[in-house]
């Protein structure tokens, strides 16, 4: 009972930290920390993706890293050229694939 208790705790605590921009009189957040939240979106997106870019299994391989280092970098360097996002993940992960596949006969 005390774990449901807390997790009711945590979730009324979490939507009353995000509806409290939406209840006061202004609906905007404070100057300073408007100045940041266009920053957290990439911010979490590198926190997701860094970790599983280096260390896909939770350490990091030559087998396994460097492939995903390349193709991530394929991926950047398409986008760059073409802007179109959906062109830019096909040609990384057909990268990542082909050179999956290649590292595979020789290991």
């Amino acid at each position: 009972m005390n774990e449901f208790l807390t997790l009711v705790v945590i979730g009324v605590g979490t939507y009353a930290m995000r509806a409290a921009f939406l209840v006061g009189r202004e609906a905007k957040p404070p100057k300073v920390l408007e100045r940041y939240l266009p920053h957290v979106a990439p911010a979490v997106l590198a926190a997701i993706a860094a970790p599983a870019l280096v260390a896909p299994r939770g350490e990091i391989s030559l087998t396994e890293t460097l492939p995903a280092l390349i193709a991530a970098a394929a991926t950047w360097l398409v986008w760059g050229r073409t802007h179109q996002m959906a062109v830019a993940l096909i040609a990384g992960l057909g990268l990542w694939w082909l050179l999956l596949f290649g590292l595979s006969f020789v290991s």
